[in-house]
Order: C-alpha cells, then sequence, then structure tokens
C-alpha cells in the first residue's frame, strides 16, 4: 500500500524536482515484475473506489479521467521462448528501471545452464546474441508503445512511450498531490484528532479524505 506518508513523501520530492529520487521511491515501494506489472500496480493504488480520477487542466477546462481512461491498452503481461542458435531465451515486457531494450530479455538456457536475467547481469549477454533476439523484442516494445496514459477521446488523450519522463509523468498522476495541502491537513489532524505522524504510514490517502469528510460534515452539522 502507498501510504499518506509515500504521498506526503514523493510530493516533496516532485516539489523540489528531484525526479530521479521520486521515481526511486515509487518503485521501492511498488516492486514489480516488469513494467507492466508496475503500472498495474499504480493503477491499482490509485483507482480504489469507483468515484475515484484524474483532475487535469486543459485548455482551460477541467478534464477527469477515470480508470478506464487511464493507461488505455495497455497489454497483458506474457513471456514466449525463442531458440535462437543452441540457446533457449526467454523474452516478455522490460523492466521498468533499465530503460535497455536488453531488459526483455528475461532468461537464458544453454543445455543445463540458465541464466535469469536482471539489471545487475545484462553486461553479461553478448551484443551479438541481442542483435539477434531484437526482432523479437521490437513487438513487444511496440505493443507498450501502443498504450495511452490516458485516453478520454479523440481530441483528448496522451500516447505512451518507453521513456523515463513519461514513466514518472505516470507517477505524478497516480500520487503526486500538492504538497502544502496535505502536509496542512497532516499537522491539523495530528494537533486536534490525536493522530501521530507514524498513524500515517498505515493509512491510504483515500482514508484520511474519507476521515476528513466525515469531519467537515460534523463540523457543518454543528453549525
Amino acid at each position: 500500500m502507498i501510504s499518506y506518508n509515500d504521498v506526503l513523501k514523493v510530493s516533496k520530492l516532485y516539489k523540489d524536482k528531484q525526479f530521479d529520487k521520486v521515481f526511486s521511491y515509487i518503485n521501492e515501494r511498488l516492486p514489480s515484475k516488469n513494467i507492466i506489472d508496475f503500472f498495474k500496480k499504480c493503477k491499482a493504488e490509485k483507482f480504489i473506489e469507483t468515484s475515484d480520477c484524474i483532475k487535469l487542466d486543459v485548455s482551460k477546462k477541467e478534464l477527469i479521467i477515470y480508470k478506464d481512461n487511464f493507461l488505455k491498452n495497455l497489454p497483458s503481461d506474457t513471456e514466449d521462448d525463442y531458440y535462437i542458435d543452441d540457446y533457449k531465451i526467454t523474452i516478455g515486457y522490460p523492466n521498468v528501471n533499465s530503460m535497455l531494450p536488453a531488459s526483455c530479455i528475461k532468461k537464458i538456457q544453454y543445455k543445463d545452464i540458465i541464466l535469469n536475467l536482471n539489471p545487475n547481469n545484462y553486461n553479461h549477454i553478448p551484443l551479438s546474441l541481442i542483435k539477434k533476439c531484437t526482432p523479437h523484442i521490437e513487438p513487444y516494445l511496440h505493443k507498450l508503445n501502443n498504450t495511452y496514459v490516458y485516453y478520454v477521446n479523440d481530441k483528448f488523450h496522451s500516447r505512451f512511450y518507453y521513456d523515463m519522463p513519461i514513466i514518472i509523468n505516470i507517477i505524478y498522476l497516480c500520487f503526486v498531490q500538492h504538497y502544502e495541502t496535505i502536509i496542512q491537513q497532516q499537522l491539523l489532524l495530528m494537533k486536534q484528532y490525536n493522530f501521530t505522524y507514524q498513524d500515517f504510514n498505515s493509512i491510504s490517502i483515500n482514508s484520511i479524505n474519507a476521515y476528513v469528510k466525515i469531519i467537515n460534515t460534523k463540523l457543518n452539522k454543528d453549525d
């Protein structure tokens, strides 16, 4: 779960333009098998209730993005085996943190020897073998790049491309809030409603927003 304090942290990092740390923080909080798995986890964290949405200012109008509009056409997570020279090679969607087409290569098997690939050992793959894998890698990247960050209609949409700034933008849409607003809200709840800082490590921002809504409703009735 991405907690209230997680949102607070990543919002401060984004406000300070520490974009690499924004990515690293969320990537650590949401460990994933590959980029498809990472995006599914981001989407699940953002859209918990049916009414959850993302609001953007576009062309001086408010654009509302619901779950079905977000990460549109994101492909299903699949892997396939290919036989190249004397190797059995498993290829799938790339990792979220390497930004290398070679990260589509998941496993190389030669007879009874199996090498499971990760960011720490990609340099063990011979360049000549990567080139031979390229025709099998390209369809995965093509399907990935056929995704939309959001698609509301033919006029209002944003295409995805396998590129770190776009991945950071997706993290922004899912998790970044106005920092001053949420820190003030946290301080108010700690001061007046007996919350501790540690409480916000185990509560989502959705839960806090629901709690604040109940408080405001009660206060309005009392008035």
